[in-house]
Parts: structure tokens; sequence; C-alpha cells
């Protein structure tokens, strides 16, 4: 995306880089994820994320994470995920409060 900025000095352009988010599961068993930009809990059995698009709640049995990048935002997620939810993020309050109303 770019726009335009005005200033005192003149016009310049400014390009803002847009972070992707993708998910792949593969057998319920191994998930990739990209876009990740916060680990915020994460039990053997809840995994809790903000990623480019809003919260994500990973639920399962047997979770880990076996590797997370901050660099990228790509995280692994192994184990018997039995569900994804997403939810809005909100900029205020933590991410579990706005999983658990």
């Amino acid at each position: 995306m770019m726009r335009t900025v005005q200033t005192e000095k003149g016009a310049f352009s400014e390009k803002k880089t847009e972070i992707r988010h993708s998910l792949f599961l593969e057998d319920r068993s191994k998930m990739t994820l990209e876009g990740v930009t916060e680990v915020c809990g994460f039990s053997d059995n809840l995994v809790t994320l903000k990623t480019a698009r809003g919260a994500l709640a990973v639920r399962g049995k047997s979770l880990s994470i076996s590797r997370l990048n901050t660099e990228t935002g790509e995280l692994l997620v192994n184990g018997e995920i039995s569900s994804i939810q997403y939810s809005k993020d909100k900029s205020r309050g933590s991410v579990l409060e706005g999983l658990f109303k």
C-alpha cells in the first residue's frame, strides 16, 4: 500500500508493508502459521496467539510449539488439534478476555 504524505518540506511517498497471515493444517496434528505477531499463552491444551488478522485460539491435546520465528512470524504447532477459533483482536484488554466472554 502506498500513500503520499505532505510536509512543510514537500511531499514524499510512504510504503506500508502489510503482514500476511496463513494457516496450514495437516492431518489435524501439525499446524503451520505465518503472520503471528505474539504468542499470548500456551499450555498442552490451548495456544492463544495474535495474528495479522486477529486473535486466534488453538485447542487440543498434547499441544507443543516446535518452532517459533519472531522475525518472520512463523509458528509450528504439533499435537492433537481439535479446534481453531478466530476472534477480533481488541487493542485494550487481554486476548483471553475476548476469547472467553
